[in-house]
């Protein structure tokens, strides 16, 4: 057992290292979904566990478990976006129905006393870490343009693109759709109902499609600069995770995990085409630009403590904080609050609040290559999102049932290239879980 421990800590040590591709920075993106009990408590299960849910933030939670069990989630997202400022009016809104979440728990007794390993747990899960599904619109005025940009830079074109600066208006429109998935098998040891110790393997999926159209029009003139895109990343990648659970006293709960960095082979593919009408006579296109990649990119550290206060027979509270880091990029801080209260036996009630930083690059713009072969010059800077939510559920002796509500809400620039003046963006979910599963009594 210690030989495991020390083994698997060192594997975790080796991948911290790796190097971070900026290119992939989007990909580290989490959103806090799963279950309807783990989603009413914005997350904040850490020490807590007995939730399948809970096992990916801390495998020793899998350990609380005394029962097989199997569950299923059904989770309904309505996001909408908006522009702040210039143009608020333009606002998108999509539907997203999705199964966040598929568990299958299995608990084996080991021996009937208080002391030494009572139970050796199991889980197969599936969990959706992230979704990409949003629409985003903007619009500016009087910057420095596209055109103006890429004269800078003396792509090599043999072509004439309007270089007026400032130009009249412009637009962007962003559509985005993908998700994260994660398939893991977790294992955990209950020690004489106060230490829990978990770990677990884990394989993440990525897509994440992006078409773009940029157009920008000067006073005037029916000149124009017109930018079209699309962008597509897939792949594969891996992680390991330890994770501990202690209980000192029947009243106190302390928890904690680490998650490594996932390695992965990823593709890139992206288009675009880039047209100018320089006035009303000439009218040009540029070559259409096609990329393939295939990389080696590190997911974030993932770091997470939490300690819990037993509420005698009538639930429990939780604080929770989350570290994710990559390397050239600040850290992501998560601040987490959950409340269980079970008022009558079999029925739950949780609340919870998250607040959440974001990665940050260093340099204040993210630079288009001087080749231009990649078109896609637009990108995003999020700022700090916050997460409310609540859930009622009910578990028998046989069946459980729950259902929550969560409202995220963030803020972010959106550019369309380094050199234009962002728009600044608005974005809210309205999200509805339901999990329904079997237990054995």
């Amino acid at each position: 057992m210690r030989r495991l421990v020390y083994i698997l800590t060192f594997v975790l040590c080796t991948l911290s290292l790796c190097t971070w591709s900026q290119d992939f920075a989007r990909l580290g993106e989490r959103t806090i979904m799963g279950t309807a009990r783990y989603v009413g408590m914005s997350g904040a299960m850490t020490a807590i566990g007995g939730d399948p849910s809970a096992v990916h933030d801390n495998p020793a939670g899998l350990g609380l478990y005394r029962r097989a069990e199997v569950t299923l989630s059904f989770d309904e997202a309505i996001d909408k976006t908006w522009q702040r400022g210039l143009m608020a009016e333009t606002k998108s809104t999509r539907y997203t129905p999705m199964v966040p979440q598929v568990a299958i728990v299995l608990s084996i007794p080991y021996k009937k006393d208080d002391e030494g390993v009572l139970f050796n747990n199991f889980l197969l899960s599936y969990r959706r870490l992230h979704s990409y599904g949003r629409t985003m619109y903007g619009v500016g005025q009087n910057g420095y343009s596209l055109g103006a940009l890429l004269a800078t830079l003396d792509v090599p074109w043999d072509i004439k693109f309007c270089t007026n600066t400032p130009f009249a208006l412009n637009d962007l429109l962003l559509k985005e759709s993908g998700s994260i998935n994660e398939f893991a098998f977790d294992w955990s040891v209950n020690l004489s109902n106060r230490w829990f110790i978990g770990a677990g393997l884990q394989v993440q999926s990525y897509t994440l499609s992006a078409d773009a159209s940029y157009i920008e029009s000067f006073a005037n003139s029916s000149a124009y600069n017109k930018n079209v895109t699309t962008l597509i990343y897939s792949g594969v990648s891996s992680s390991l995770s330890l994770g501990l659970i202690y209980r000192p006293t029947g009243w106190l709960r302390l928890g904690a995990s680490i998650q490594s960095n996932s390695l992965g082979t990823f593709h890139i593919y992206s288009s675009g085409t880039l047209s100018s009408q320089t006035d009303s006579l000439r009218f040009s296109y540029a070559p259409e630009a096609t990329a393939h990649q295939n990389n080696i990119a590190v997911q974030p550290l993932h770091f997470s403590s939490s300690v819990a206060f037993q509420l005698g027979a009538y639930g429990m509270v939780a604080l929770q904080y989350d570290l994710y880091h990559q390397p050239k990029e600040t850290p992501v801080h998560s601040l987490r609050a959950g409340l269980e209260i079970i008022p009558v036996l079999g029925l739950y009630l949780n609340a919870g609040y998250a607040c959440e930083s974001t990665f940050k690059n260093s340099n204040k713009v993210v630079s288009v290559d001087p080749t231009f072969d990649r078109q896609d010059t637009y990108f995003q800077k999020p700022n700090i999102t916050h997460y409310a939510s609540f859930a009622i559920g009910y578990r028998g002796t046989h069946i459980l049932a729950q259902a929550a509500y969560q409202y995220r809400w963030q803020r972010f620039n959106l550019y369309a290239h380094e050199y234009v003046a962002p728009y600044d963006l608005c974005a809210d979910t309205h999200r509805l879980v339901f999990t329904i599963g079997w237990h054995r009594n």
